[in-house]
C-alpha cells in the first residue's frame, strides 16, 4: 500500500467570477522511503500540490490517501494531528520564530505533541548537535547564517519523527556550498528511512532525487514512477510518543503563557499603551468603589448615630383643620411613652428663645434644657472647659454650656468664654409684668459636634441644666417636641404602633406627627447604594473603552503575526492551541493593566488620606482579587474575537503572508 496516494485530485480557487484550477486531475502515489522531486515553473501547481501532500490544504474533489486512509475530508484539527505526527517541513525562507533561539525553534513541534520542557529540550539539543549546531543552541535566527537557519528548520522537521519531509525550494535562499550541504543532509535522511519530497524549479536540485514528477498547468506531464529497485524502509522513522490529557494541557498553557510574555515584552511601548487603557479603567472603578465605600461608611455611621434607634414626635400634622393649634406634650404623656416596652429613654426638646449678652456683644439664640446625657444624646463633645457636674444639674445652678458658634458671637475666641459671665434674658422668665429679666450665668464649657463630619441638630445654642431652665428661663413643663430612644433590639414599627396607640388614648386624637429614624436611615442606605452603583458604572465605561483598545491591539497583533500563526499550524498546532495563545495574551495584558490600576488606586487613596482626616479610603485585598477577576474577564471577552480570527486562518494563506 502506498504511503501517499492521490486519485484524480482537483484543487480550484474562485477569484471573483474566474475559477482557477491549480490542480486539475492529479493522480500519483508515493511509497514510504522514496526521495521525490516535484518540478514545474511558476504557476504550474507544484506549491499547491506540496500543500496538499503536507495536509496544509484539502482537495476540492478527488481522493487523498495516507496509508490508505482518506485524509481529504479531515477537519482543521485532524489535519493538524497528521502534520504533527507524520510530517516535517523545510521552507525556502526557513520560517523560524525570531523570538526563540535555535533550540526553541527546533523544539516547537513537540510543544503541540505535549512533550515536557526537559524532554523536548534534550531532543532538540541532540538533533542540533547531530546537524553541527552544538555551539549555536542559544542563538536566535538573526544571529545565524542562512545555512545554519536551514539546519535548524531540518531539526524542527525531525523533532516529532518527520516520517515525511517536505522541502519547498530548500536551496533557494542558500549559496551553492550551503545548498550542496543541505542536499547531502536530505540524502542522509532518506537513507535513514525518511520519505523526502522536494519542490523545486531547479533541474540540478531535482537531479539529487531518485524520482522526478513534473507539473504543468496543474497536471502531471512526466512521472517515471517509483524506481524498480526501491526498497521501503524496514521500520518507520523514530517518532516520539504524543502525550495526552492533563500533561498536554499543562504544556499548552505553559507555552501560551511564555509566548504571551515574550510577545508583550517584544512590543513594550504598545503593551504599555494598551495596559494604560485597562489601568485607567480599573483604577477608576476601584477608586470610585473605595471612595464611595469610605463615604458610605462614614456618612452612614454618622447618620446612624443620630437617626437609628430614635423616633421624633412633634405636635400637629397635615390632616388637622386649618388654624387648629394642638396643645403641647405634657410631662405625663412623655413619661407614659418612656414606660413602653422597647423604649430606653427620652430626649426632651425643651427650649426657648433668649438674648445673651457679654459686654458689648449680644446674640439672639435658643436656650435648651440639658440633663446628664446631653453630650451623648446630641452627639456633642467639650472642646473647652468641662461638662455640667452632678451638683449643678440637681441644684439649679446658673451655669451654661455654649455651642462653639454662640461662643464666637459673644467672645473674641471660644477659648476666652470659659469662666466668663453672660447675661441671659427670656421673655418667658418670671418677671414683673412679663418684662424680660437678665440673669447672670457662668460659662463652664464650650461644646461642638462630635460628628466626624460636623453633623449636628443645630448650631448657635446655649445649654443650661434642666432644673435651672425650668426655674429661671421657662417654667412651662410642656414640650412642643421630643424624641424617643429605642432599646438596641427593639423593633421600630412595633414601638411606633404602641406610641400611636398610647398618645391617641392620652390626647384624644392623632394630633401629632412622627419621624422614624430607622426608616429614614434605610432609605438613605438604599439611595447611597444606588448612587454608588451609578458611579461604579461610570467608572466601568472607562474599563469598557480600555477593553475595546485591547481588542484593537490584539487584532493588529494577529495581523502582524500571521506568518507565525502559519508556522505554528504547519508544525502541528490545533486551532484551539492558537486560540488559547491569543486569549492568554489578552488576559495577561489585561491582568497586568489591572494590577497597575490597583496600584494607582492605592497610591491615590494614600494621598487622599494624607490630605484629610474625614474619610479613610482603603483599597483592600478583596479589591485586588476583584480587579484581577474583572481584568481577566475583560481579557477573555475582548480577546475572543482576535483569538477566533487567528485560529480561523488557513495555514496556506498564513504562511504566504510576509
Amino acid at each position: 500500500m502506498p504511503l501517499i496516494e492521490l486519485r484524480d485530485v482537483v484543487r480550484h480557487y474562485q477569484l471573483g467570477s474566474v475559477e482557477v484550477r491549480a490542480l486539475d486531475g492529479v493522480s500519483l502515489s508515493i511509497e514510504a522511503g522514496e526521495f521525490v522531486a516535484i518540478m514545474g515553473q511558476s504557476g504550474s501547481g507544484k506549491s499547491t500540490l506540496m500543500n496538499m501532500l503536507g495536509c496544509l490544504d484539502n482537495p476540492s474533489s478527488g481522493l487523498f490517501l495516507i496509508d490508505g486512509a482518506d485524509a481529504g475530508h479531515l477537519d482543521a484539527d485532524e489535519l493538524a494531528a497528521l502534520r504533527r505526527e507524520r510530517f516535517g517541513f523545510i521552507f525556502q525562507r526557513y520560517h523560524l520564530l525570531p523570538h526563540l533561539d535555535a533550540r526553541g525553534n527546533a523544539a516547537l513541534p513537540s510543544v503541540y505533541a505535549g512533550e515536557g520542557v526537559a524532554a523536548r529540550g534534550r531532543r532538540a539539543e541532540a538533533l542540533l548537535r547531530r546537524l553541527g549546531l552544538g555551539d549555536r543552541l542559544h542563538h536566535r535566527p538573526n544571529e545565524l547564517s542562512g545555512g545554519q537557519q536551514q539546519r535548524v528548520s531540518i531539526a524542527r522537521a525531525l523533532m516529532n519523527g518527520g516520517q515525511i519531509i517536505l522541502a519547498d525550494e530548500p536551496t533557494g535562499a542558500l549559496d551553492s556550498a550551503s545548498g550542496a550541504e543541505l542536499l547531502a543532509l536530505l540524502r542522509e535522511l532518506n537513507a535513514a528511512g525518511h520519505t523526502v519530497i522536494i519542490v523545486t524549479h531547479d533541474p540540478s536540485v531535482a537531479a539529487h532525487a531518485r524520482r522526478v514528477i513534473e507539473l504543468r498547468d496543474g497536471r502531471v506531464i512526466r512521472d517515471a514512477g517509483t524506481p524498480p529497485d526501491h526498497v521501503p524502509p524496514a521500520r518507520p522513522a523514530e517518532r516520539p510518543r504524543e502525550r495526552r490529557g492533563l500533561q498536554r494541557l499543562q504544556v499548552q498553557w505553559r507555552e501560551a503563557m511564555a509566548t504571551a510574555w515574550l510577545s508583550l515584552k517584544g512590543n513594550r511601548l504598545r503593551t504599555a499603551l494598551s495596559m494604560l487603557g485597562i489601568s485607567i479603567g480599573i483604577a477608576s472603578v476601584v477608586s470610585i468603589v473605595a471612595l464611595t465605600s469610605a463615604a458610605r461608611s462614614t456618612f452612614e455611621g454618622e447618620f446612624a448615630s443620630q437617626m437609628s434607634g430614635r423616633i421624633w414626635l412633634w405636635t400637629g400634622n397635615a390632616n388637622l383643620p386649618q388654624g387648629l393649634q394642638p396643645p403641647p406634650f405634657t410631662p405625663a404623656q412623655a413619661d407614659a411613652l418612656a414606660a413602653l416596652p422597647g423604649v430606653s429613654g427620652l430626649m426632651r426638646e425643651r427650649q426657648t428663645a433668649v438674648q445673651a449678652r457679654h459686654g458689648s456683644r449680644e446674640a439672639f439664640t435658643q436656650a435648651m434644657a440639658a440633663n446628664a446625657s446631653l453630650l451623648a444624646d446630641r452627639r456633642l463633645k467639650v472642646s473647652q472647659g468641662r461638662d455640667f457636674n452632678a451638683y449643678e444639674l440637681s441644684s439649679g445652678a446658673q451655669v451654661i454650656l455654649l455651642d462653639v458658634e454662640a461662643a464666637k458671637k459673644l467672645f473674641k475666641t471660644p477659648e476666652a468664654a470659659v469662666g466668663r459671665s453672660l447675661l441671659v434674658s427670656s421673655g418667658d422668665a418670671a418677671g414683673m409684668g412679663g418684662v424680660p429679666v437678665a440673669l447672670p450665668f457662668t460659662v463652664v464649657g464650650v461644646v461642638e459636634s462630635a460628628s466626624q463630619l460636623g453633623f449636628s441638630f443645630g448650631d448657635d445654642r446655649l445649654y443650661v441644666p434642666d432644673k435651672t431652665f425650668r426655674t429661671k428661663l421657662d417654667a412651662r413643663a410642656t414640650m412642643g417636641a421630643f424624641a424617643v430612644n429605642l432599646e438596641r433590639d427593639a423593633e421600630p414599627q412595633q414601638v411606633v404602633a404602641q406610641i400611636k396607640h398610647r398618645l391617641r388614648a392620652l390626647r384624644g386624637s392623632e394630633d401629632f406627627s412622627m419621624w422614624v429614624g430607622d426608616e429614614a436611615f434605610r432609605k438613605m442606605q438604599t439611595f447611597n447604594a444606588a448612587f454608588a452603583a451609578l458611579l461604579a458604572g461610570v467608572g466601568a465605561i472607562a474599563l469598557l473603552v480600555g477593553g475595546v483598545g485591547v481588542m484593537n491591539i490584539m487584532l493588529v497583533s494577529v495581523s502582524e503575526r500571521t506568518r507565525e500563526i502559519g508556522i505554528r499550524m504547519a508544525v502541528g498546532a490545533r486551532q484551539g492551541d492558537v486560540r488559547l495563545q491569543f486569549l492568554i495574551e489578552a488576559v495577561v495584558l489585561c491582568c497586568l493593566g489591572g494590577l497597575v490600576g490597583v496600584a494607582l488606586s492605592w497610591l491615590a487613596a494614600q494621598a487622599l488620606n494624607a490630605a484629610q482626616q474625614t474619610l479613610h479610603v482603603s483599597v483592600s485585598w478583596q479589591a485586588l482579587a476583584v480587579a484581577f477577576g474583572v481584568s481577566s474577564a475583560v481579557g477573555l471577552v475582548f480577546g475572543t474575537v482576535p483569538a477566533r480570527r487567528a485560529a480561523a486562518l488557513s495555514p496556506v494563506d498564513a504562511l504566504a503572508r510576509e
